[in-house]
């Protein structure tokens, strides 16, 4: 695949996976709060990178749809720096507790969220990668 095509496939990805992100943040973050919304996202995102991935994996997925899916679109979707940024605000109102709460809520949901979206697609076990 030429880089441009890819280029264009991560570029077209991203800007629809940033636009749900913003109607996420938006919709959820008006009625719940913006770090929930950031949540939702990030958990979202992380199961939909497991799935696309197992369908790479497996071979029924192309790299062209994995360039959009993932790089682009889940890249768009997600976003670590919003994640600090909301760290850093927590932290700064004093809110240190709830700031870790949100740092490991993340990173368990959001690895759980990649583990579960392989399992659905190649329903294996988790040791199966190492080998």
């Amino acid at each position: 695949m030429k880089k441009s095509t890819e280029l264009l496939l991560v570029g077209c990805g991203c800007f629809f996976g940033g636009a749900l992100r913003y109607v996420c943040e938006t919709l959820i973050g008006s009625s719940v709060s913006e770090a929930f919304a950031i949540l939702v996202v990030n958990v979202s995102g992380c199961f939909l990178i497991g799935l696309i991935s197992a369908g790479l994996f497996k071979k029924t997925l192309s790299a062209e749809f994995g360039k959009l899916a993932s790089t682009g679109f889940c890249g768009g979707l997600t976003t670590f720096s919003s994640f600090a940024d909301g760290i850093v605000n927590l932290f700064d109102a004093s809110q240190v507790a709830v700031g870790l709460l949100y740092i490991v809520l993340n990173m368990l949901l959001g690895l759980l969220a990649v583990y579960l979206g392989l399992k659905v697609v190649l329903k294996t076990k988790f040791s199966d990668f190492a080998n």
